[in-house]
């Protein structure tokens, strides 16, 4: 109650009641109608069904949407009271988790449960009570007081509670009576998030400083892109965080609309890290997640949201790692060598406080087996060719990245794992390549293997130094490749990781990019 009364204004009614339902729960004032089976759930759980019927004593029985096509403007600022209350009760941390969860949920779902992605305003008659409804609704009002700030959303979602009181409001109205409160124009705000599907995400393409005195001026280039989206998003209000090498920060506001924004920021410092939305003040089509990592603390690779792993080789220090999940295409140029197709759905940006001297490598799955599947459009039943691609910034040409491991098991299941063996920081997607796959027909060439037989690594040493980029193909006795490395130029030997492959005997392929074959050799595990 003090949570809402906080944020929606004072409670209206003179008691507040729950009674239990053989099934569903119903917002009924002064006696909330409250399931059953919710005794078997979870105090969380409980906590937010409870808060949300409670929400709803502000939204949808004080102030009341004038057609059931507005569904959200109930549903939305009560399913948000449920994450509100997290806030209230564990700070501001807490916010961003349930914020997070809720937002890797309506990306992944709320397009499939509702027949596409749909605007919240006017919803069709079939997808009023769906997924868009209260999640994204739930989304959309954490996005609303991103724009609107903190005090200006407070009192304006309580003054509507007082100005409409027991009336009926459409979306438009909605909008005129937060504005006439606020002073804002918010016009911006309800064309991208609720007369419009989808999601945008914004993104530091690249960026630069010059000292400017004791101050730093950073000039950075910020790019727009959308997740089942139609319209550009315009008037964005960003939180922009910069991180120095010490790890001193500085966190600012700017602005940013269309699909390139050409900012200046003056810094008290030279920024290390440069970082859009790292306290999820907006819900946009990204996941995000940072780890600190420290010497001689065990750590989870698996890092949370992102669908990213990360490992320590080497650390000198207290490293931060960062990676964004980008849910929208990679762009599709330009391309470097060797490189025919590019994801149109999803790429990372891996960034963070590396000290001189951190080794860390990496790993991503692909999964493109399924139509709902990110990788499915690249895939499209033919694994041959994926490969990681990279670049430092936007402003570069994708290249195949080079130093990594390809493990495919079946080419055709859709699923593999991706090994980057030295990871750097910039732009990872997956990516088709061009290049030498056909079986290997004869052995001979120009290298050596040790040891032979292999346990989980084989030393590969080349006769002279690569002059070309390469690619070291294995592949089982009966034809399928099963894992292909990459290396760049200049180099005369590397190990493979074979771990992954079962004992049995193998043929190694070396050719370069260009398809000159360097020679094949067979090899065998044993463990």
């Amino acid at each position: 109650i003090d949570a809402c009364e906080y944020w929606y204004g004072p409670y209206a009614y003179g008691r507040v009641g729950y009674v239990h339902t053989t099934d569903g729960a119903l917002e009924i004032p002064t006696n909330v109608g409250y399931p059953e089976f919710m005794i078997t759930q979870s105090i969380p759980n409980n906590r937010a069904l409870f808060t949300h019927e409670l929400g709803h004593h502000w939204w949808g029985n004080v102030v009341t949407p004038y057609v059931h096509n507005d569904m959200w403007l109930k549903e939305g600022p009560a399913e948000y009271a449920s994450h509100l209350i997290e806030e209230w009760l564990n700070g501001p941390d807490a916010l961003i988790q349930v914020e997070k969860d809720n937002l890797l949920n309506i990306m992944s779902t709320a397009h499939i449960d509702d027949d596409g992605f749909q605007a919240l305003s006017p919803m069709p008659d079939e997808h009023i009570y769906g997924t868009h409804t209260y999640n994204k609704g739930a989304a959309v009002l954490h996005n609303l007081r991103g724009y609107m700030g903190d005090e200006a959303f407070r009192n304006a979602m309580r003054d509507v509670q007082t100005q409409y009181a027991n009336t009926a409001i459409t979306a438009v109205g909605f909008k005129d009576a937060l504005e006439a409160v606020s002073g804002q124009d918010l016009d911006p705000f309800f064309d991208a998030w609720v007369f419009a599907p989808g999601y945008a995400v914004f993104e530091v393409r690249n960026w630069n400083y010059t000292q400017n005195g004791s101050d730093v001026d950073v000039e950075l280039s910020i790019g727009q892109k959308l997740y089942g989206a139609t319209v550009m998003h315009t008037a964005v209000p960003l939180e922009l965080s910069m991180v120095s090498a010490d790890g001193e920060v500085f966190d600012t506001m700017i602005m940013a609309s269309g699909v390139l924004s050409d900012v200046t920021v003056q810094c008290p410092f030279v920024p290390e890290m440069v970082v859009l939305n790292r306290y999820q003040k907006l819900n946009q089509a990204r996941m995000d997640h940072e780890i600190t990592i420290v010497p001689g603390v065990t750590f989870s690779n698996s890092l949370p949201y992102v669908d990213f792993r990360v490992f320590q080789t080497t650390l000198v220090d207290t490293t931060l790692v960062r990676v964004d999940h980008i849910w929208s295409g990679a762009d599709q140029a330009p391309l470097g060598a060797g490189i025919t197709d590019i994801s149109t759905t999803h790429y990372w940006n891996v960034d963070g406080i590396w000290p001189e001297g951190t080794e860390l490598s990496g790993r991503l799955i692909y999964f493109g087996g399924a139509a709902s599947q990110f990788d499915h459009a690249l895939i499209d039943g033919d694994e041959t060719g994926i490969v990681v691609a990279h670049r430092a910034n936007a402003d570069e040409p994708w290249q195949v990245y080079a130093d990594q491991t390809v493990n495919t098991g079946s080419t055709t299941n859709g699923t593999g794992t991706i090994n980057m063996n030295t990871l750097q920081k910039g732009q990872y997607a997956f990516a088709k390549m061009i290049g030498a796959i056909g079986m290997p027909e004869q052995e001979g060439g120009a290298f050596q293997l040790f040891p032979v037989p292999a346990n989980d690594r084989l030393t590969v040493q080349l006769d002279k130094t690569s002059a070309d980029f390469l690619l070291l193909d294995v592949f089982s006795t009966d034809g399928r490749m099963m894992q292909r490395t990459t290396v760049a130029q200049g180099i005369d030997r590397t190990a493979l990781d074979v771990a992954e492959l079962a004992p049995g005997s193998y043929l190694l392929r070396i050719a370069g990019v260009s398809g000159e074959v360097v020679g094949v050799r067979s090899f065998q595990v044993e463990r």
